[in-house]
């Protein structure tokens, strides 16, 4: 804060054809709450952001020296302490190249796991991001990308990727309800409804929604919008029209849509779409703004605004 005034709000994203599967988030001054079912496994390295974040039924204070590790399509909400701001990126993975890195280092290995949600991590691991994060920039060639996305990946699998699958939250039969529930919701379309849901999980109206929000931290209609955005941002990147992805989505009209995705993603479907821009040069990087300071490093993922 300064002189009683706050700085704006910055959000981006970052991208390249050489590196499919792979999308950086820059957020500075971010005073945002943060609701988000992430469409790939992703690690948020927190440059100034402090705060606490709810994940798999679990409350996790976080702040600069720790990342967040959260896997794809689980939800979170992420909460900055009060009247306070901060910058952070996020690193957003595909689940088939985190598993192809994954491979490359442990051939034997069965599907990625992060080992912790929220572990400490090395500075040789912040600086292997940063300087990957740099490289998205026009005049980077492939190689250059490529080579320092190389370096990052060894160091992820080293530090916060383990091949187990032990995780004793789902273990029991409200929790396997819900991931039966979380199942529909990507199988049912955007008409499925709560009694369907509860049935298919083998549990009441009332025990599915208690359990789901326990377990994921949202309401599955809540989760099923993020899952909606998720749908447009792809739609996106492929360059379909913000009108036919808001009709293709589910959504009432154009307004409707651009109020809950810039609610969620951060910015409007245009400013999003913008990264796949033909102006950019031949290296394929694609941006939405102006990057994070060069001495910033990674956050939680895609974001709500609660409004007081």
């Amino acid at each position: 804060m300064t002189n009683g005034t706050h700085e704006p709000e910055r959000i981006g994203y970052r991208r390249s054809i050489v590196l499919p599967g792979v999308e950086v988030l820059d957020a500075v001054n971010s005073r945002r709450q943060w609701r988000e079912v992430s469409e790939g496994f992703a690690v948020t390295f927190l440059h100034t952001w402090h705060g606490r974040v709810y994940y798999r039924g679990q409350t996790h204070a976080l702040q600069p020296g720790v990342a967040f590790c959260n896997h794809y399509y689980e939800a979170f909400v992420a909460t900055p302490h009060a009247g306070s701001g901060g910058s952070f990126n996020v690193l957003i993975i595909r689940p088939e190249t985190l598993a192809e890195w994954l491979s490359e280092y442990q051939p034997n290995a069965r599907s990625p796991h992060w080992r912790s949600v929220a572990p400490p991590i090395s500075n040789q691991l912040v600086s292997a991001f940063s300087g990957f994060s740099a490289s998205f920039e026009p005049e980077s060639s492939a190689l250059q990308v490529q080579s320092l996305a190389t370096v990052l990946s060894e160091l992820l699998i080293r530090e916060l990727v383990s091949d187990s699958r032990k995780d004793p939250l789902h273990e029991g039969p409200a929790l396997r309800g819900t991931a039966r529930m979380r199942e529909c919701l990507h199988e049912g379309g955007f008409d499925i409804d709560l009694q369907t849901l509860a049935e298919r999980a083998g549990l009441s109206r009332f025990q599915a929604l208690r359990a789901f929000k326990r377990r994921y931290g949202l309401p599955p209609h809540a989760y099923q919008l993020c899952m909606r955005v998720q749908q447009a941002k792809g739609m996106l990147r492929g360059g379909a029209a913000p009108a036919d992805v808001a009709a293709h989505c589910g959504f009432v009209d154009q307004s409707h849509f651009i109020r809950h995705f810039k609610r969620i993603v951060g910015v409007t479907p245009t400013r999003y779409a913008l990264a796949n821009g033909s102006s950019q040069r031949a290296s394929g990087v694609y941006r939405t703004s102006p990057p994070v300071t060069k001495d910033a490093t990674v956050v939680v993922t895609r974001s709500d605004r609660r409004r007081a």
